[in-house]
Parts: structure tokens; sequence; C-alpha cells
């Protein structure tokens, strides 16, 4: 499960990290590049299956499936370039949400968090056996993603951190500030999911967990609770952007239908920091992916060979993780400054003056391809660990309680075929992307008005998407393929 800890590994190397060590740190990583992208396009073997448990051959090999998930893309382009000229999205409200349902789903999840903390505190610290590890990285990171994404932001609707009345803040929130906080705490929370060791020691977890409840609180009763949650509260940006992607709708109390993706048209510019945040998102829940890749274990090989990575392990890490985090903050980076130079592109074709305009306004698209990647990704932890569940209901704090009769369910981590999980990650995949495409169509119709403009700019950004097709499905396959 996510929160499984990472292989240890301690160092005893001493000095200074100068100039000298770091230059032949990154001379190290080039000279090996060009034999890793070798790697990378020729890894289409088999191999025993990654947490499956057994082998599994793809019917045809991996390079007719990146290639042809990529071509889909490319007729779905042209088949909206021919066909789509006006769409319009209705909305279709169903109903208004009272004060007391709002209320009472808020207070369950508050207590669902007190327990997982109480757990966490008190209960075993087999993470096995007791709840924290479960209900953090498998019940509510992924379960909600599922559920914001598929269904409607329950996030906002039961966010526990929310649980205490509105009330003025004590100053106004700083304008220049933007989402940057959102974006250094989701950045921290995907260095604890990938990167800390300790991630699934529940005591650990239940402090960081209240850590961060901590400091929601006092972000609230600085600021206000709504501008916190608009811009530092991590989660609510993140589940509320998977929840723009849902087919329903929270607009206040009231409840609206709309078509799936609808939530992502039409929107103003994002603001840089809003930006970052999606690349973000992205960027870390691919990194997560590539972990599990033969080519992330050259790499990280190769890192910790290298004599810098022995001199920043003395600040407390091992060499693994500094070889995680140095990935880790690598990947947004690269993700920003593919994007960037693709809206450069854009701006360029159609006669755009300002490239961070069409960034900003292009960049809601690529949600489509979030959601798909995080349901292709974590499906198959959903149903496997997500088991777990069931005896840690009756018995959260691993003391031998059976309160509900499940406590003796056995878990069946082999529940999921691979064969299974390929077809709905190719789905799921391909889906999200040529949902993508549509988006951005109908973005770029909006934005340009001109015909012809507006198809221009989508040539990049379709190929930046073929290329994210390609790169994703490869990254799927190498835990059932090798």
């Amino acid at each position: 499960m996510p929160g499984a800890s990472r292989c240890r590994s301690t160092s005893t190397a001493r000095g200074t990290i100068g100039p000298s060590s770091i230059s032949k740190f990154i001379l190290s990583l080039l000279l090996q590049f060009g034999r890793l992208l070798g790697l990378f396009l020729c890894a289409v073997d088999p191999a025993a299956a990654h947490g499956f448990g057994q082998r599994f051959d793809l019917p045809l090999p991996l390079w007719l499936w990146v290639g042809g998930a990529g071509a889909t893309l490319v007729v779905t382009f042209v088949v909206i370039a021919l066909f789509v000229r006006e769409v319009r999205l209705p909305r279709v409200r169903l109903f208004s949400l009272g004060n007391a349902p709002l209320s009472l789903l808020r207070l369950a999840a508050f207590l669902i968090l007190l327990l997982t903390l109480a757990a966490g505190f008190f209960g075993t610290q087999d993470p096995y056996r007791n709840l924290a590890p479960t209900m953090v990285w498998v019940l509510w990171w992924v379960g909600f993603a599922f559920m914001c994404a598929l269904i409607v932001d329950l996030w906002a609707l039961a966010n526990p951190l929310a649980v205490f009345p509105e009330a003025p803040g004590v100053m106004r929130y700083p304008a220049r500030l933007g989402a940057w906080p959102a974006v250094a705490l989701f950045f921290a929370f995907a260095w604890a999911e990938l990167v800390w060791r300790d991630n699934d020691v529940p005591s650990y977890l239940a402090a960081a967990l209240l850590a961060y409840a901590a400091l929601t609180w006092a972000g609230m009763l600085l600021f206000g609770r709504g501008a916190w949650l608009m811009h530092g509260e991590a989660f609510s940006l993140a589940f509320g952007i998977l929840g723009r992607f849902a087919p329903l709708e929270l607009a206040g109390r009231e409840l609206r239908l709309r078509a799936p993706g609808a939530g992502l048209v039409g929107e103003r510019a994002q603001s840089f920091s809003m930006l970052v945040f999606v690349l973000l998102m992205l960027a870390t829940v691919t990194f997560d992916g590539f972990m599990e890749t033969p080519l992330y274990q050259q790499w990280a090989g190769i890192a910790q060979d290298s004599r810098l990575l022995y001199e920043l392990s003395e600040l407390g890490l091992g060499e693994s993780e500094v070889a995680a985090t140095l990935g880790l903050a690598a990947f947004p980076v690269v993700f920003l400054g593919a994007y960037w130079l693709t809206a450069w592109c854009m701006a360029r074709v159609a006669g755009a003056a300002s490239v961070s305009r069409v960034a900003s306004a292009f960049v809601l698209s690529l949600v489509p391809i979030a959601v798909a990647y995080h349901l292709a990704h974590y499906f198959s932890l959903l149903v496997t660990a997500g088991q777990f569940i069931i005896p840690l209901a009756s018995d959260p704090f691993g003391f031998g309680w059976n309160l509900f009769g499940t406590a003796q369910y056995k878990v069946d981590l082999g529940i999921l075929s691979p064969y299974v999980f390929w077809y709905s990650a190719v789905v799921l995949i391909v889906a999200g992307h040529a949902i993508a495409v549509f988006v951005a169509h109908l973005e770029a119709s909006r934005l340009f008005g001109n015909r012809r403009a507006a198809l221009a700019s989508q040539v990049p950004l379709l190929v930046l998407m073929v290329a994210y097709t390609m790169l994703s499905l490869w990254i799927l396959a190498q835990p059932i393929v090798g």
C-alpha cells in the first residue's frame, strides 16, 4: 500500500558538499542518460508481474499498445476538428442540501478523524493491524479521489477540518500568496507518501496528520475558513480539481447534474500558482508509477553511487530517500517545462500575444489526464489493500477485538487479475486523454474565437498529450511485463 516503507539505507561517509562533487554527480548522470534511454525504448520483454504474483504476457507487444493509444488520440483530434462545431454543456438542478445533513456528514468525518488519530497514537504499531495507515493512504487518499472524480467533490461536503463554523480571519489573505501554500503542502504530502520511510508507522502518521490539522486550523483562524480552504488547504484544492471532472456539481448548497468534464470548460484563467498545483498533481502520481520501473531502479543505483548522495545523506536521510527526493523534485520541473514549451508553441501558431495567458487557460484541460492516470494507477491498490478495512473495522487498534464479527476476514491480495488491471488501465488512460482533447478543443474555441487559430493551437497540445499517453502506458505496464 502507499505508505509501505522504502528500502532503508544509511551512510557513513563524511565530508563537505562542494562544487566539485556536485559537478561529478551531474556528469555521472549525464553519462548514463543514453544507456537509460535505450533501456526505456527496449523495455518491452515480459517478466514476472510485480504485485500480482503471476506471469502476464501481453497479447500484443507493448509498443503496439503504446502506439495504438497515441494513434487513437490523433484520430480523436481529427474527428473533433471535422465534426464538432458548437457544444452546449447544460446543468440540471437536482436538489439543495440542508444544514443538518451537511453538519452530520462533517461530524461523522470528524469522528473518523479522531478514531484514526487515536488508533495511530494508542494502537498497535503493526501497520497491517492498525487502522491509521489503511485509512489515510487507501480509503482517504485513494478512495476520496475516486469519489471526487467519478461522483462529486465529497471533500467539500465532508471535510472534517472544516467542522467548525465560519469566522472572520484576523487578517486578509495576501493575494500575492496565491495557491503557493497549497503547492508546498501538497509537495510535502507527496514526499511523505513516496519517500518517507516511516510513513506506515501508525504513531508517526498520526503525528503528521495532527500537525496538518493544526496547521489548517491555524490558517483558518488567521485568514478565515473560506480563504484558507480556497488557497492554502492542499486537499480542498486537489479534490476540488478532481471534482471538476465529476458528473455532479456542487454550487453552494445546490447539487447539479452535468456532463463529465463540463466543470473544466469556460473557467476563468488560472493563476500561475494554480497552474503549478495542477502540474504537481500530475507529476507526483506519475513519479509514483515511475518508481516501480526498471529505469528508475537504474537511475537510483547510479545516484546512490555518487559521493554527493553520501554527503547529502548526512542530513538524516538514507541514500534511497535522497535519490527519491531528487526525482520527486525533478518531475514537476520537467512537467512545467514541457507544458510551458507547449503553451509557447500554441501561442505562436495561434497568434496569441501572451504565453502565460494560453498556459493558464488550458491547464485545466490536463485534469482528465490526471483523473485517468490516478484511477489507473491506484485501481489495483483500492481493490486489494482496501480489503484491510474489513477486519480493521472490527479491530481498529489491533487489540484483538471483534466488534462487528469481521476481524478474521482474510485479505485476498490476488483478487485482481493482471489482465483486468491492464485492460482497465488502457481504457482509462485512452478515455481520459480523449476527453482532455475534447475539453481543450472547447476551451480553444472559446478563447480564440477564430476556428482556424483554435485548431492550430491544439496541435502542440495534442503532441504533448500523445507523448504523455504513451509514457503513461509504458509506466503502468512495467509492474506487469517488466
